[in-house]
């Protein structure tokens, strides 16, 4: 395990049993949400459009199937948990309750859409220990219409479940969600085919990090939730945005480490950013750190699928000793987190204990590097 510098407390018997009550309460919170996932879907399906081609339905829930449910649904869980704890308490009964859930649904669909077609962008291989679903014999060049099918799965849904001011916020914020996604892809894919290594810079990585990455995955789950609450405005949105910042750059940082390990032991898939020659953050602080030498041993080797020139690329970044540079930097990221979460006051609309326990779930979905 990497050390990060970070104090963890030795856990006695009383804290194992713990820690092993919450890991089945989470499962059993998964089984729940993936069941109700089904029962939405099935419902929507049945009752719109898709029910007149049988064969679209059954690829969607096959799709559903294959990418949504195999996951730790985190985005759909701590919408959830921001609800739970943004809520008035008279308020949370069971009719609200469910279109919480909904809204989870939609959510946990809408990274399902982004996962599918960000493994095609990157041409990943695999995905949950199985080959990604664009290499499916039966997917090939389906693949953007199943993306975009699942897109209109997603807005049906939210459409048969609200209405009035609420609907329309959502229909909003789902809309800016997927525009962000399409800006980070753009960057994201688009800085490494202009071969322009200029374009390496901090505040590139950082584009690609808050578009691709901070608001969909941390920014939403609060914003929905504020808005299923009826206490959204513009500068509570502002101070969400502020408050996780350093934990959206923390997961990509993560992300980007996956080039490191030799299994999908981080983000479940297998890491394909060196080959690709992406914008990472390993690749920023290469660049900045190196010699002349070193640079020109980068630009000959980046973005290469020979073996060999991925293992010069992962030499460099230790002899730059990038894996230092990135502790530290998670260090400082994480602390700066928790002192703007303990800054909060208690009765604050957004309450520390909010921001705790969307770190507890991120924590339980592999919070740390391995």
């Amino acid at each position: 395990m990497v050390d990060y510098g970070l104090v963890t407390p030795k856990l006695g018997h009383s804290a194992v049993q713990q820690t092993q009550s919450s890991k089945a309460d989470w499962l059993n919170r998964t089984q729940r949400f993936n069941n109700t996932l089904q029962e939405i879907v099935t419902n929507v399906m049945a009752n719109g459009e898709v029910a007149k081609t049988p064969s679209l339905a059954k690829r969607l829930v096959k799709l559903m199937q294959y990418d949504t449910l195999l996951r730790v649904p985190l985005q759909g869980h701590m919408t959830m948990m921001a609800y739970e704890v943004l809520e008035n308490p008279i308020d949370l009964n069971e009719k609200n309750l469910y279109k919480a859930q909904v809204v989870s649904c939609a959510m946990e669909l809408t990274q399902s859409h982004f996962l599918i077609t960000d493994d095609f962008d990157d041409q990943a291989k695999t995905r949950h220990g199985q080959p990604c679903w664009h290499l499916l014999p039966e997917v090939d060049n389906l693949i953007m219409n199943d993306a975009c099918m699942f897109r209109c799965l997603i807005n049906d849904i939210l459409k048969a479940h609200l209405e009035g001011s609420v609907y329309i916020k959502m229909i909003d914020i789902f809309n800016k969600m997927n525009l962000f996604i399409a800006i980070g892809q753009h960057l994201d894919t688009m800085i490494p085919k202009a071969k322009d290594y200029s374009l390496f810079t901090q505040e590139n990585y950082d584009k690609i990090v808050r578009y691709k990455c901070t608001f969909y995955c941390l920014e939403m789950p609060i914003m929905l939730a504020l808005i299923l609450c009826q206490k959204d405005d513009e500068a509570t949105f502002k101070r969400v945005s502020y408050i996780v910042r350093d934990v959206g750059t923390l997961f990509q940082m993560m992300n980007d480490f996956t080039d490191f390990c030799e299994e999908e032991i981080l983000f479940d898939k297998t890491g394909t950013d060196i080959q690709a020659g992406k914008c990472t953050y390993f690749a920023v602080k290469a660049l900045e750190r190196a010699s002349p030498e070193q640079k020109e041993i980068f630009k000959a080797s980046y973005g290469s699928w020979d073996p060999e020139d991925v293992r010069r690329i992962k030499n460099l970044y230790n002899d730059l000793d990038l894996i230092s540079l990135y502790k530290e930097q998670h260090n400082f990221k994480y602390n700066r987190f928790l002192k703007n979460v303990n800054e909060l006051q208690s009765d604050d609309v957004l309450a520390p204990e909010l921001f705790i326990k969307l770190m507890e779930a991120s924590q339980l979905n592999k919070w740390k590097v391995y």
